[in-house]
């Protein structure tokens, strides 16, 4: 099958490699809007804007189904991928991170942390509480983490302070699980882990990215087509700094390519 990615920027290169080494025979069409990037700090008619043309490029090029490898966009613009992908599959970080849940329940005290979009749509606290009234959920805003991760400062000291900052607010203390509600984020697991372990502290984290691509490839229809093809992944805007930041989110270098201006007679509107 034919799968369409995307992300705000390269994070959700992590959840395709999820995908290709759970499944293989997977086509990749990967789009990172990195002239976009970061979603979070975006209103959400922006940010379902940029999903809703995004999700119209991977169709027209041939994808069968659309994974949102972007937590923000699955926040604030599910029903309008779902709109525009009409009839094909559509998967996306926050269903499949709670529907995970409703089949092994996280330990509670549960911290979530994420974009400001995400957090402030409350989408993982108001589910969670639906469906276990009473659960303590935490959620924090992390915004400087994604900059960082996409600026290849992963594991720069300055990332690290930060990241300090951030798990140490008063607002996660105590936690007994903690949701990496950013596709970006396990590029940080170890600093994450590392945190935990060196106050003593057993928290059990949980990386979106990858209940998601268990998501996708647990429940992957059969393919519509026999033409299969290379795995293809597009930036709206290139760099040589996005290149190599690329190949260390895949994992190997990539040939990553602009976006075309014009795709079936139709200007893009970046």
């Amino acid at each position: 099958m034919t799968l369409g990615i995307f992300d705000s920027g390269l994070g959700g290169l992590l959840t395709a490699q999820y995908i290709k080494a759970y499944a293989p025979g997977v086509r990749i069409l990967y789009y990172g809007d990195t002239a976009h990037l970061p979603y979070g700090d975006k209103s959400p008619q922006q940010v379902q804007a940029y999903a809703q043309e995004i999700v119209r490029f991977l169709l027209e090029a041939g994808a069968e189904g659309i994974v949102v490898a972007c937590n923000t966009a699955s926040a604030v613009a599910r029903e309008v991928i779902r709109t525009e992908a009409r009839d094909r599959p559509v998967w996306d970080a926050i269903t499949a991170t709670l529907q995970q849940f409703k089949a092994e329940p996280p330990a509670f005290p549960l911290g979530v942390i994420g974009t400001y979009t995400t957090i402030r749509s409350g989408i993982y606290g108001e589910a969670i509480r639906a469906y276990w009234p009473g659960a303590q959920v935490a959620e924090l805003a992390t915004p400087l983490l994604v900059p960082l991760i996409e600026e290849g400062f992963a594991d720069h000291p300055a990332t690290h302070l930060i990241l300090e900052t951030y798990l140490s607010a008063p607002s996660l203390g105590g936690i007994a699980s903690l949701l990496l509600a950013c596709t970006h984020y396990p590029l940080i697991l170890e600093a994450i882990e590392r945190y935990y372990a060196q106050r003593g502290q057993g928290c059990r984290i949980y990386n979106s990215a990858q209940l998601l691509a268990q998501a996708v490839v647990t429940n992957l229809p059969a393919a519509t087509s026999s033409v299969q093809g290379e795995d293809t992944f597009w930036v709206s805007d290139y760099t040589e700094r996005f290149a190599l930041l690329a190949a260390r989110f895949w994992g190997s270098p990539i040939l990553l390519q602009k976006a075309p201006a014009f795709v079936g007679g139709v200007e893009r509107k970046w």
